[in-house]
């Protein structure tokens, strides 16, 4: 991880995100992973850390264990959030059992919300519930892999209803998807290593999808995921 002034960045000039790795969870491991972010990058604080999935490294998915290590590191991140040494913090891979278990009003652990949860949305993996359970309690849904990803690309882009879709308002499968994504509330996180591709990422606000067409494109849902699994991290 290199520092800002070798790339001749400034740092009002970004935002910055990082994510806590599955083998730096737990009460003051996440703590030390995040100071040691800062002081590689040479900057007072970060934007924004999430923590990118709910287990840790080296235990079994139904080890109890998981559960204590994430409250450990989210009391870590709320201890410096406090100090302003990062200005807000989130989840990434949770689903709602790991929402309620820290925020729920009774026995709940998390004093802060995470103001993001990161997950896997695309029209073949279209959790609603998780989406809507977000939305209630003011989490934004950051969507990763809405293109599908490496594997779900091919099958994302030969699609029937997305191509037809595409067809009738001259657009791309790609911004057919990241479209249907914005109109759904999401935020959206694409990325390509093409500057055209980037330029028609970009190119996404001269158009509305129907109702017509969003119905027909989330009823394309066959809880089909390309990515992680968190559904077995207890």
């Amino acid at each position: 991880m290199a520092d800002l002034g070798s790339y001749g960045l400034k740092r009002e000039e970004l935002f910055l995100t990082t994510k806590l790795s599955p083998a730096d969870q737990g009460k003051g491991n996440c703590k030390k992973a995040i100071l040691d972010a800062v002081k590689k990058l040479q900057v007072a604080y970060i934007d924004l850390v999430l923590i990118h999935w709910p287990g840790s490294s080296k235990l079994a998915h139904d080890d109890p264990k998981n559960a204590e290590r994430r409250k450990g590191s989210w009391e870590d991140l709320e201890e410096l959030h406090s100090e302003g040494i990062v200005k807000s913090i989130g989840v990434s891979n949770y689903t709602i059992r790991h929402l309620e278990e820290m925020i729920n009003a009774q026995n709940g652990y998390a004093k802060i919300k995470p103001v993001v949860n990161q997950v896997e949305v695309h029209p073949l993996f279209f959790d609603k519930e998780l989406i809507d359970f977000c939305s209630k309690n003011s989490i934004v849904v950051q969507a990763y892999s809405s293109l599908g990803a490496a594997d779900g690309w091919p099958v994302l882009a030969e699609n029937a209803t997305l191509k037809q879709v595409a067809s009738k308002y001259s657009k791309s499968v790609a911004q057919i998807l990241l479209k249907w994504a914005l109109q759904h509330n999401l935020c959206i996180i694409p990325k390509t290593s093409k500057v055209e591709n980037l330029k028609l990422n970009f190119d996404l606000f001269n158009f509305e999808l129907s109702n017509e067409d969003m119905v027909a494109i989330d009823a394309l849902n066959k809880n089909k995921k390309f990515c992680w699994d968190p559904s077995t991290i207890c």
